[in-house]
């Protein structure tokens, strides 16, 4: 698949370690990982981001999925219009808890860059597991466009194995800037880096680039009942993976 020719202003995700900052895990819940281990002093491993899924940086999003993101239907409200704004892609499921703290940092992002950027979660789980989900963030809670998709398709076509999995698409060509695990220790999607991205938004130069059209489109529809769920397989066998019990960590 062909790579696109991104414009250089889009470019800017530099990678930020953690160690010896200060995190504060009350202000910030999703970062409690990270807040433990700095409180430690247990040094963050310096090696290359991992990813649970296959990677799709700077490819347009559209041409991967081969058509538009797919849902089987809206838990709230959808997102009215993706035109001239970022759209971050969470999938997660209710049993796993990391998604579930992950919830606050995508209700920070659409509270705050509700101007600049669509934050849109996919949840694999059905609707009566939202409503029993356990944790600080509630159902009611949820502000942020949320969808249900138990075939988890999106999922399934950018082969993630490991979640939460997300991604960043940029609105000028639809390509993924950034992906990965928002909250992983030392390479999370923090509010500086994502501030410094959708801050080009405001340049003249992008503003002049940015198509009257979104470049992909989200559709609500049932799954197809003669594909069935296939969800990647993880390269690194998990405790209980063999007899299909859930291993929460």
């Amino acid at each position: 698949m062909k790579l696109l020719q991104i414009s250089a202003l889009f470019v800017i995700l530099t990678v930020f370690s953690v160690s010896g900052q200060a995190q504060d895990s009350i202000e910030q819940p999703w970062l409690v990982e990270t807040t433990e281990i700095v409180k430690k002093g247990i040094p963050v491993p310096n090696r290359a981001q991992m990813l649970w899924a296959n990677s799709v940086r700077f490819q347009n999003i559209a041409e991967v999925l081969g058509g538009p993101v797919e849902v089987e239907r809206w838990v709230n409200e959808p997102p009215k219009d993706l035109t001239g704004k970022f759209v971050l892609i969470e999938v997660w499921a209710t049993w796993c808890p990391p998604c579930r703290r992950s919830l606050a940092l995508l209700e920070y992002f659409h509270e705050k860059y509700q101007n600049e950027l669509v934050v849109l979660s996919i949840c694999e789980t059905d609707e009566e597991a939202l409503k029993k989900m356990e944790g600080p963030t509630k159902l009611a809670n949820i502000k942020a466009p949320l969808a249900v998709d138990t075939h988890r398709r999106f999922a399934n076509q950018l082969g993630v194995w490991g979640i939460p999995h997300a991604v960043l698409i940029e609105p000028i060509n639809g390509a993924v800037l950034w992906e990965g695990m928002p909250t992983q220790i030392g390479y999370e999607l923090s509010d500086a880096k994502l501030g410094k991205i959708l801050a080009n938004l405001k340049k003249p130069a992008v503003i002049a680039k940015l198509p009257k059209t979104a470049p992909f489109e989200l559709k609500a529809c049932p799954p197809d009942p003669n594909k069935p769920n296939e969800k990647p397989k993880s390269p690194m066998q998990s405790a209980g993976e063999e007899d299909g019990t859930t291993v929460e960590n």
